[in-house]
C-alpha cells in the first residue's frame, strides 16, 4: 500500500457484545480522539482508526493483566503502554492506519486507503 510507506490493520467485527482491541508498545503515547501518536527513541508514528464506529476512540492503560488470576502473579511490564479502542456490540470493520513519520516522510506523502473488506484484499486493491 502506497509504496509500502503504510500499515493498515483490518479486522472484521462481528461480536454480539462490547470488545476491545488492544495493542502492546514501549512507545510514549499520546492520544487525541481517533489519533495517536507514537514515539519512541526520536521517531514517531501516527496511527489512526479509519471509518470508526460511533463513540470509538483511542486510550491507553498500562500493561496490567485485565483479571486476576491469583494462581499466576503478574509480570511487571515496565515502559510498556497498551493502546486501546473500546468497540461497540455489532458487525464492521475496524481500521487502524500506521503512518510513520520519518525522515524524508510527510503527511502528504500518505493517503488514506478505500474500504475493502477482508475477503477482496489483493495485492492490488489498496492501489
Amino acid at each position: 500500500m502506497n509504496a509500502r510507506r503504510q500499515v493498515l490493520l483490518q479486522d472484521e467485527i462481528n461480536a454480539q457484545a462490547g470488545v476491545q482491541w488492544r495493542m502492546h508498545t514501549n512507545a510514549t503515547v499520546v492520544v487525541d480522539g481517533t489519533t495517536a501518536t507514537l514515539s519512541l527513541d526520536g521517531q514517531t508514528m501516527k496511527v489512526s482508526i479509519l471509518n470508526a464506529p460511533s463513540g470509538a476512540t483511542f486510550t491507553t492503560s498500562d500493561a496490567v493483566r485485565l483479571v486476576a488470576n491469583p494462581t499466576h502473579p503478574d509480570q511487571s511490564n515496565p515502559n510498556v503502554t497498551v493502546l486501546i479502542i473500546d468497540l461497540p456490540a455489532g458487525t464492521y470493520s475496524l481500521q487502524v492506519l500506521f503512518n510513520p513519520q520519518w525522515a524524508g516522510m510527510a503527511d502528504g506523502d500518505f493517503v488514506t486507503p478505500p474500504s475493502v473488506a477482508l475477503d477482496s484484499w489483493s495485492l492490488t486493491s489498496h492501489n
